[in-house]
């Protein structure tokens, strides 16, 4: 095991004039690749060295989307400090919460939540992920966005409350925790 850190290992390259800004075939940079492996001190260590939080990949991802697929908490943190925000339009915004309401999948919806989405945010269907995470039966999740303010009323296109998904799956403590919350 080297006695170096990545960042040391970094901070040599640089000295000796490597790019830190610098692309590889798919138009990724070094920040892009610290931050989908979550390694925040190297992260920070670009930042402090003049890497952009706004270049997008080939791909259109950001470092910040990066980091939001990995669930790297810390990083996503620090690239909004850093003056990162969303690139997603509202409805892959809405796509995104309701996919990981759906799969209950907390940490992406912490890790969305901390980039700065709105969990209230609808798909193209108009269902939050509220609506999801009644229907697929995740008390865990469903807990937290009420806790974050989505609010139970919301309707989708058809006009459906994320009430009537959970008693039309019998979903017993859905229910109780989504009337709790319409008072």
């Amino acid at each position: 095991v080297s006695p170096f850190s990545t960042a040391d290992k970094i901070a040599e390259l640089k000295g000796y004039g490597a790019d830190l800004t610098a692309t590889n075939s798919d138009k990724r940079t070094p920040l892009h690749i610290a931050c989908s492996l979550g390694n925040i001190k190297v992260v920070k260590y670009l930042l402090l060295n003049g890497a952009s939080v706004h270049m997008k990949d080939r791909f259109d991802q950001t470092p910040l989307l990066d980091a939001i697929k990995s669930d790297h908490h810390e990083v996503i943190k620090l690239l909004k400090r850093c003056g990162a925000h969303l690139t997603l339009t509202p409805n892959q915004i809405g796509c995104q919460l309701c996919r990981a309401a759906s799969y209950g999948n907390m940490k992406r919806l912490q890790s969305l939540q901390a980039a700065g989405a709105n969990l209230s945010q609808p798909d193209i269907s108009g269902r939050t992920s509220l609506h999801l995470a009644a229907m697929h039966n995740h008390e865990e999740i469903v807990k937290f966005l009420l806790a974050s303010g989505v609010s139970a009323k919301s309707k989708d296109l058809m006009g459906i409350t994320p009430l009537d998904m959970a008693e039309k799956m019998n979903h017993t403590e859905i229910v109780k925790l989504l009337k709790s919350a319409k008072q």
